[in-house]
């Protein structure tokens, strides 16, 4: 169900699109840093990103004219510190929402990507500030690969786009970025209202998951193992079924070994 607090026409008044920029989060965050009062869903798109940042300082290389990046401010004060992954759940599912609306059959990989089959088309990376209670506020950058027909290099055998993918062309780049950023929206706001719970929010969450309940291939400090996925929890941990034991890693802890 749509919000009427927000909607598509007001979206294209206030995106701001760039034909390049190095960063949309660091230009968000320079207007942050300016004590400029920003409103909440304040979003910036780039038409090329030249020094666009992933997870683990990885750089995220973008075709011009050809993907959505972009990046967006929100206070999520209804987020104590405990609670801060469900921000990036909802955005996940957001995007989720998103790919589904045009027939995108996708998944979530712990904890910042988006995968069609064993492809990543979408990144995502969230910046946060925040006090001893709560997060003050949060950048949150998106990268997804729509259109590109072509990667080279490392991405070559583990990136792809919607187009590869599917044979989907968006030709409105800017209309699509506003309809996803709606769907987050929606999510969000569904949180905030209580309409969504956390229960729900991590069963649905946890149901998205790429490669769950699927033997596969981690490493830990360079040590690769078979395990199986088993879910994400509330905190943000990946629990793994190793040897018939769960264990439980959070960011940065194991890697996904993509074959």
């Amino acid at each position: 169900m749509q919000n009427n607090t927000f909607s598509g026409e007001s979206l294209r008044q206030t995106l701001i699109v760039l034909d390049e920029i190095g960063s949309t989060n660091d230009y968000l965050k320079s207007q942050l840093s300016n004590f400029k009062p920003l409103a909440e869903w304040s979003a910036i798109m780039a038409k090329n990103q030249t020094k666009g940042r992933g997870q683990r300082e990885n750089s995220w290389t973008s075709e011009p004219n050809s993907n959505i990046t972009f990046s967006f401010v929100i206070y999520p004060t209804f987020l104590n510190l405990q609670k801060h992954f469900i921000l990036n759940m909802l955005i996940s599912l957001g995007i989720i929402d998103w790919l589904k609306s045009l027939q995108v059959h996708a998944s979530i990989k712990w904890p910042n990507d988006i995968m069609i089959g064993d492809k990543k088309v979408t990144g995502i990376l969230i910046e946060n500030s925040s006090n001893s209670k709560e997060i003050k506020h949060s950048i949150v950058g998106i990268g997804v690969n729509v259109n590109q027909k072509q990667f080279f290099g490392p991405l070559a055998d583990t990136a792809s786009s919607v187009f590869k993918e599917t044979g989907l062309f968006i030709p409105d780049l800017k209309s699509a970025c506003i309809n996803l950023l709606l769907q987050i929206q929606q999510r969000v706001e569904d949180y905030r209202s209580k309409t969504l719970s956390d229960k729900d929010l991590l069963e649905e969450y946890n149901q998205q998951l790429f490669r769950r309940a699927i033997p596969a291939k981690y490493a830990v400090n360079n040590e690769i193992f078979e395990a199986t996925l088993l879910r994400v929890e509330e905190n943000g941990a990946l629990v793994l079924k190793q040897d018939l034991q769960e264990q439980r890693y959070y960011f940065k802890e194991v890697v996904f070994i993509m074959q």
